[in-house]
């Protein structure tokens, strides 16, 4: 009897040993299918997988070892012209030299090829044929600041909300104090305020205090969104800077270890950031420029593009011509004929060379 139950122990104990086999086999070929169908999606040859493990950036595209992207910010379909690119930043990457160039076009750029200013250019271009919207905003940067852009990444405001609520918010350095009075309410821009002629229903008052502080996404996008303050603060380069120091302050916390190691914090960020941006950048390059970037302390240098303001003691590359010569548009074009120097000036400041101001005169 227990020779005969021993018998049958042993028999179903091969046959599970042989399923289990079978299970893992089964396993073991969706995985290998899974991970094929993933390198094939995002043509993650070995090669490039060989790059990515040594940091390597040489199939990157680049020009004298910079990998050069425009960010364009758009506020969506819930605003206001929300195709309208009102945030336009350069930012150029040293593979090499491991930093990080900002610089901020302001909107209101005259383009002589679009015969409108910059910030129309990703508009135009989706309204000839869907899909060369960045082209076309590419196209325009390259033509102002003389330097090849590579890639574009182009972000909805409402989307950046929640990239920044994905890591539980943000520490923004804020350089001046300032109030908005009239910074506009999402969703009411049609409300008749009850008969209120001045319709100050529609906007609410924000203060920003000089300091670090620590901001939720809202807060975050009234920060950089803000062109209604008093003075300088109100003017298109202040909010340039300002949409900068947000970036910075993202920067920084996605670079901190208690973030970088929370598998459910980084994984909601990057749901939440492949759902917002759009871009013509390939993971694979994606992957590569930021494999390069760990284990290093990336330098973080901005600057912008301003006005020149001869009355205000103030040096810039761009100056305010009479309306009648655009259409009564308010719009800027460089004070040297042409942007040829500009491009001298965006050269010098992301090789970091200690004369930029130079150019400006």
């Amino acid at each position: 009897m227990q020779a005969q139950f021993k018998h049958h122990t042993l028999f179903f104990q091969k046959k599970i040993r042989r399923v289990l086999l079978w299970f893992v086999v089964v396993l073991f070929l969706v995985g290998v299918l899974f991970l094929t169908q993933f390198l094939m999606r995002y043509k993650l040859t070995p090669r490039i997988l060989w790059q990515v493990l040594w940091g390597k950036t040489t199939s990157v595209v680049q020009s004298n070892y910079r990998t050069n992207i425009v960010l364009l910010g758009i506020g969506g379909a819930t605003h206001e012209g929300g195709s309208l690119t009102d945030t336009i930043i350069v930012v150029s990457v040293g593979l090499v030299t491991h930093d990080v160039v900002l610089i901020s076009l302001p909107r209101d750029i005259w383009i002589p090829s679009l015969k409108d200013r910059i910030n129309s250019a990703y508009l135009y271009g989706e309204e000839k044929s869907p899909g060369s919207g960045l082209v076309l905003a590419k196209s325009a940067v390259e033509e102002v600041v003389g330097i090849p852009i590579h890639y574009s990444i182009l972000i909805d405001f409402e989307g950046f909300k929640h990239m920044i609520d994905a890591v539980d918010g943000i520490d923004v350095v804020i350089a001046d104090t300032f109030t908005d009075p009239l910074y506009p309410i999402a969703g009411r821009e049609t409300d008749e305020c009850g008969g209120d002629l001045t319709f100050a229903c529609r906007y609410e008052t924000v203060t920003f205090t000089k300091g670090i502080e620590h901001m939720s996404g809202e807060r975050a996008l009234k920060y950089t969104r803000s062109r209604h303050a008093e003075g300088d603060a109100g003017t298109d380069f202040a909010r340039g800077a300002r949409q900068q120091a947000v970036l910075v302050g993202l920067k920084n916390k996605l670079t901190q270890k208690e973030i970088l190691s929370n598998v459910e914090k980084m994984k909601a960020f990057i749901t939440t950031t492949q759902q917002t941006i759009t871009t013509d950048m390939p993971v694979t390059d994606t992957l590569l420029i930021g494999r390069s970037f760990i284990g290093t302390s990336p330098i973080v240098r901005t600057g912008i593009l301003t006005q020149d303001e001869p009355e205000k003691n103030k040096i810039g590359l761009l100056i305010n011509p009479p309306l009648w010569q655009y259409d009564d548009k308010w719009v800027l074009i460089p004070k040297h004929t042409d942007f040829k120097q500009i491009g001298k000036y965006i050269a010098c400041v992301i090789e970091n060379q200690s004369n930029c101001e130079e150019f400006m005169k």
